[in-house]
């Protein structure tokens, strides 16, 4: 190629560099979490009602039913105070979401669908990488769903008094409204 003033340039090879920085540009950041949404009390009071009426159990129905009555702390503070413990209520530590999600057989999924996402943004395709991202985080959310009956928890059993007042020797889900509260988000940047 020849310019205005004779000198020769010739292009020997590109890097994409630039098509790569264009596409870059064009994707907005795009988060996974797990975790439990800061709803309020109402939210928590009428999910612990809504499980009532759906369960079949009588004792289990009662059990929901009073903690609906009884309620006054949200999922999110339920899950923080039962993953530190309470020494006021002599309630051992039993952590979740970050052993959960770090566990192995549920670490590899959740990394793998977010490896893919990453080729999907450097590939131009942002649908593909959002899906990706959002399959990552309903990864996480059932593994932290499920680690409250996983043996690799290695929580501490509840109390012999416990069994007896909730009628459950596992610990956390005597009403299920704590587990079934933790959820997979994806959130896109604006």
């Amino acid at each position: 190629m020849v310019n205005k003033a004779g000198v020769q340039v010739t292009i020997a090879r590109t890097s994409g560099a630039g098509a790569l920085i264009k596409r870059m540009a064009g994707v907005r950041k795009v988060a996974a979490y797990v975790g439990v949404p800061s709803a309020g009390k109402r939210e928590r009071k009428q999910q612990l009602q809504e499980l009532a009426a759906k369960a079949r159990n009588p004792s289990k129905q009662t059990r929901l039913k009073v903690a609906a009555a009884a309620n006054d702390i949200t999922n999110a503070e339920a899950l923080y105070l039962f993953t530190n413990g309470s020494p006021a209520k002599h309630q051992p530590a039993r952590p979740v979401l970050g052993p959960a999600v770090e566990a192995d057989g549920n670490r590899e999924p959740i990394a793998n669908e977010l490896a893919q996402a990453s080729k999907a943004i450097l590939a131009g395709d942002k649908p593909e990488a959002i899906k990706r991202v959002r399959r990552a985080a309903l990864a996480g959310q059932n593994a932290a769903r499920s680690w409250f009956t996983d043996p690799r928890n290695n929580w501490a059993p509840n109390a012999p008094s416990t069994i007896a007042a909730k009628g459950s020797d596992r610990p956390g889900i005597d009403t299920g409204a704590m587990r079934a509260s933790i959820q997979g988000l994806v959130e896109e940047e604006q």
